[in-house]
């Protein structure tokens, strides 16, 4: 049945106008990897979430991986289903509209904005801190203002970067990432075919046998379950690649590709190297070395200068800072396109929906996220602390006098503003596995694992990180979750998720502000995707009927006539017909 005559309004007709297009075709399928991997930054991931993880699963820190690689894999196929079939610079958000309408678009598109914001601050914090512990320490070069310094030229040299051609940041960075992964690996193919210090062990590190050690809690089953909340964490970045639907050679086939690798790459590479590490050790100094927290990352070096040399040593500190780097250039990209897409959509203002003439990057949206950068980072160098008799530690705002209080390192900084920003990732992919089946039976692509078991498992995978950063802060109910084994959180770590619920609620206010001013530019949030020849066009919505009947409806042509629908316009069915057909896969 054909719809009433669509009028194309003139802001609408500009989102698709050459200065507000990406560079199309400027990265292929190992650009898109890059990106991937650089967010999930593998060798920080190694370095800081293990020992944690160590200090609560012992020896079976192996397997831990590998059931939240298999966790994650599960969320793969929504995410895959998605990637073939809707591109577009919004990615996720733009994915959750075709699912579940515009509402759920909005929060995701919102949790997305504050998630990417805050982790670039979080990482370029890291960055800072990271650098400067390396420096001072091996080189005993002492930069004034300290890890502040170094955060905020990271976050310049980012801008330069994001300024630019995308393809600049693969060509810069790239070899920073083959030295980030060929130093894990040279670890790991050496310890291994040395057998560590008492040769292999597969009991100890991938059945819960390995996790009753003295010092690990809670250990066995439980521990394995509660540690999976870093392990899961230890992925989050990969998902940046699902931004670059617009400026990647046929997207359709190379986002899949690229978000599978690294999901199925990374696993690979976080159980190899966790069990090196531990064998390297021996499995029984699981928890009281490779677990204690306060001395990481020392037992990598270690075991890289017993096994490799000293050269390991110096490439892995090498490694730890540029890997930072890479991540920070991956959450910026994030971000901005972000910016990008809902600034073009005019759900942010329509300037950051601007590219830059020559260069086809997101300019001005890239300039915005990196002055909220650098006043975050601000507000991190007045956190300072001081540490009481008792081993607790208080905190305030000011200038740290070196006797009382000390500045809080970017390290630190780090740990709090990525709880935030995994929280916001975790919502959204949750969102991300309600959709996909919602989407596939509208186009008549249903399939009972794709589209129900896959995302229910890995939404109950997702669950166990989301738990153990919610639950134990709650009055009344958090003393038993602290209970069961997970990690206590005192301040400032039990106030974060109520960053996250505040952000919300703004944003709750925003998008009713919107809909209210706006209702069909609203209904059509998500709706401009890449087309065919690799350019954007702005695909029919399906409007609510408060909406249709207030204001105008943009549709993806170049006029601001009237178009007869009954005669021109192509009907939801037509296109399904146009359509290959679907197949079986993810």
């Amino acid at each position: 049945m054909a719809q009433e005559s669509i009028r194309v309004t003139q802001p609408e007709t500009n989102a698709l106008t050459p200065e507000k297009r990406l560079h199309t075709n400027a990265i292929g399928l190992f650009g898109v990897l890059y990106f991937c991997l650089a967010g999930a930054a593998p060798i920080a991931a190694m370095f800081f979430n293990v020992p944690s993880i160590a200090a609560q699963a012992g020896a079976s820190t192996p397997l831990v991986f590998l059931l939240s690689a298999l966790g994650l894999l599960l969320l793969a196929f929504p995410m895959l289903y998605f990637a073939r079939r809707v591109t577009s610079a919004g990615g996720f958000y733009a994915w959750i509209s075709h699912g579940l309408g515009p509402r759920a678009a909005f929060t995701a598109g919102w949790l997305m904005l504050g998630g990417y914001a805050i982790f670039e601050a979080a990482s370029q914090a890291a960055f800072g801190g990271l650098t400067d512990n390396t420096l001072s320490t091996f080189l005993n070069f002492h930069m004034p203002g300290g890890w502040l310094t170094y955060a905020a030229l990271g976050i310049i040299l980012v801008s330069i970067l994001a300024y630019f051609d995308v393809k600049w940041s693969v060509w810069v960075l790239a070899p920073f990432l083959v030295l980030e992964i060929g130093s894990l690996l040279i670890f790991n193919i050496v310890i291994t075919l040395k057998g560590g210090v008492a040769g292999h062990d597969f009991v100890h590190t991938f059945t819960p046998a390995g996790s009753t050690l003295k010092n690990v809690a809670p250990g066995g089953l439980l521990g394995i379950g509660i540690a999976m909340a870093l392990g899961v964490w230890s992925w989050v970045g990969f998902e940046s690649g699902a931004v670059y639907g617009e400026e990647s050679r046929n997207p359709r086939r190379t986002i899949p590709i690229a978000l599978f690798s690294v999901i199925a790459g990374l696993g690979i590479l976080y159980i190899w190297t966790t069990y090196s590490a531990i064998i390297g050790l021996g499995w029984e100094h699981a928890g009281d070395v490779l677990g204690n927290i306060a001395n990481a990352p020392g037992p990598y070096f270690d075991l890289a200068g017993n096994f490799v040399g000293s050269w390991l040593v110096v490439c892995m500190l090498i490694a730890i800072s540029v890997g930072t780097f890479g991540a920070n250039v991956s959450f910026h990209n994030g971000m901005t396109r972000y910016l990008y897409s809902m600034g073009r959509e005019q759900i942010l203002p329509s300037s950051f929906g601007n590219t830059h003439p020559r260069w086809k990057s997101p300019h001005i949206a890239s300039i915005a996220q990196s002055v909220f950068s650098l006043l975050v980072v601000g507000f991190l160098g007045l956190v300072i602390q001081h540490a009481n008799k008792d081993g607790s530690v208080s905190y305030a705002l000011g200038i740290a006098d070196g006797t009382t209080y000390q500045q809080t390192n970017g390290i630190s900084s780090y740990g709090w503003l990525a709880i935030i920003g995994t929280i916001c990732f975790m919502l959204v992919y949750i969102l991300v596995n309600i959709a996909a089946p919602v989407y596939a039976r509208r186009r008549g692509e249903f399939r009972v694992f794709t589209h129900v078991i896959a995302p229910i498992l890995s939404t109950i995978v997702l669950l166990i990180p989301l738990t153990s950063f919610i639950m134990p802060p709650l009055p009344g109910i958090g003393a038993f979750f602290t209970g069961l084994g997970f990690a206590p959180t005192p301040f400032p770590l039990n106030i974060l998720p109520a960053f996250v619920l505040v952000w919300l609620l703004i944003g709750a206010g925003y998008a009713l502000y919107l809909y209210r001013s706006n209702p069909a530019r609203f209904e059509m949030l998500g709706h401009i995707i890449s087309g065919e020849d690799g350019n954007p066009v702005i695909e029919p919505g399906v409007p609510s009927e408060e909406a249709s009947e207030q204001t105008p409806i943009a549709a993806p042509v170049a006029s601001s006539e009237v178009v007869d629908t009954e005669e021109e316009a192509v009907s939801e069915e037509d296109v399904r017909a146009e359509e290959p057909a679907g197949k079986e896969d993810v």
